[in-house]
């Protein structure tokens, strides 16, 4: 009775009896279907494994990351005793609120970034720096560089109308924009040495700067390229300025590698050479 089920469709009918040639053609989709399946199976295992090693990679990675802590940048030790110092020197021009800037001095200026330009020789120094920084995977914003009169003028205003609004007399207010942000006579940016400099993942003109991996390789490499920290924060007497640490300034990598190894501020290395020279 079981037999002649098998043998008979759900309708009662006797099944047909298959060649041997469908048989076989039968016998190769079953076997066709199992590798299939089978090399599906194996592919969604191989692609389950390639994502669990790659997050592990990852985890470890961040793991190493925070373990090791920052980069640790390891500046030069540069030697003053073969520093020839050129007081006639045009990339150690001392401009600030107690010497202006000369208003015939144009400087010779060149695109360093996308609407952002520099005195020639700066921007091409700006731009090799930008490079290094970038293989040593460190991201260096250019904030801004050369200022004419009209930008420098409107950058003091603002600083002084914030603090009439703080409540300040006129006077007070003008005297401690002066430590901020230069009067426009007395602003560095006029002559296309000076620069402002962020990273990318801190965008805020702060003293908050000077904790990123890009102050880091900047204190470290920025004098090999001839720029120097323009107001440091145990220089500010000498400075006149408050600590900026975004606010870097372009001497020739000579100069910048001497006063790095001064110690000094840009004001007290040329007062302490030119005194010397006399």
């Amino acid at each position: 009775m079981e037999q002649n089920k098998q043998n008979t469709t759900p309708a009662g009918r006797p099944r047909p009896r298959l060649t041997k040639a469908q048989w076989q053609a039968r016998r190769r989709r079953r076997i066709l279907r199992r590798v299939r399946n089978w090399v599906l199976f194996l592919a969604a295992c191989g692609a389950l494994v390639a994502l669990m090693t790659s997050g592990l990679l990852w985890v470890l990675g961040q793991a190493r990351t925070l373990l090791a802590g920052p980069e640790d940048y390891q500046p030069v030790a540069y030697d003053l005793s073969e520093y020839i110092f050129n007081g006639d020197d045009p990339y150690l021009v001392l401009v600030n609120n107690n010497l202006p800037l000369d208003a015939e001095t144009q400087p010779t200026l060149a695109e360093a970034a996308p609407g952002i330009q520099l005195e020639a020789e700066a921007a091409a120094a700006w731009q090799a720096m930008d490079a290094a920084a970038q293989a040593d995977g460190v991201e260096l914003i250019l904030v801004s560089g050369y200022q004419d009169a009209e930008t420098r003028q409107a950058a003091y205003d603002a600083r002084v109308e914030s603090y009439l609004e703080e409540g300040l007399s006129e006077e007070e207010a003008a005297q401690r924009a002066k430590t901020v942000t230069p009067a426009p006579e007395g602003n560095e940016s006029g002559t296309g040495l000076s620069l402002e400099l962020l990273s990318d993942g801190y965008d805020s003109l702060d003293t908050g700067f000077d904790n990123t991996e890009a102050y880091r390789w900047l204190t470290a490499y920025a004098a090999e390229y001839g720029f120097i920290l323009r107001w440091p924060a145990d220089r500010q007497l000498a400075t006149g300025m408050v600590y900026q640490p975004w606010r870097w300034r372009y001497v020739g990598a000579e100069n910048a590698r001497a006063i790095r190894a001064s110690g000094l501020s840009l004001e007290e290395f040329l007062a302490l050479y030119q005194q010397n020279q006399a």
